[in-house]
């Protein structure tokens, strides 16, 4: 038992990968931004929405959008989804916005499972593929206890 603890974990999480289905943020397209340096907030969003959250009750395929007016501070409460989608963290920060400018940025949102990483399409409407992973659960937590004869230590 003393060096089982980090192959039951892997093969747990593994187990999890292949079962449980997971939702993400896998492609963005920013319409109409006016200044080159506001490209660097469009660039901090798209890294962080990586990190939403999300829960959806369909199969598949849906869109999303982010609509915000500079300046302020852009978190997932900002992205307009669909009545069957949520965001699990409504609080979770994006980026800041200091000038004025409007922002629409486009999003599609995908169901699936597995460590799995879908491989870039080159669209003709030039969006931008988020290389996110499906996965419900980032950090695993175990604990292995024994229940022998009690002078075996782990």
């Amino acid at each position: 038992m003393k060096h089982q603890a980090d192959p039951i974990h892997i093969a747990m999480r593994r187990a999890l990968l292949r079962e449980i289905e997971g939702t993400c943020i896998t492609r963005a397209k920013s319409e109409k931004i006016p200044r080159a340096h506001s490209t660097i907030v469009v660039h901090k969003i798209l890294m962080n929405l990586k990190d939403i959250v999300l829960g959806i009750n369909l199969c598949g395929t849906c869109e999303a959008s982010i609509c915000v007016k500079g300046p302020r501070c852009v978190t997932a409460h900002d992205i307009i989804l669909r009545p069957y989608a949520e965001i699990i963290d409504n609080t979770q920060y994006m980026a800041s916005m200091t000038e004025p400018i409007d922002l629409h940025i486009r999003l599609q949102l995908e169901k699936n499972y597995r460590y799995y990483i879908k491989a870039p399409n080159n669209f003709q409407d030039k969006s931008f593929p988020l290389y996110a992973l499906f996965m419900p659960h980032k950090n695993m937590k175990n604990t292995i206890v024994s229940y022998g004869n009690g002078n075996e230590k782990l």
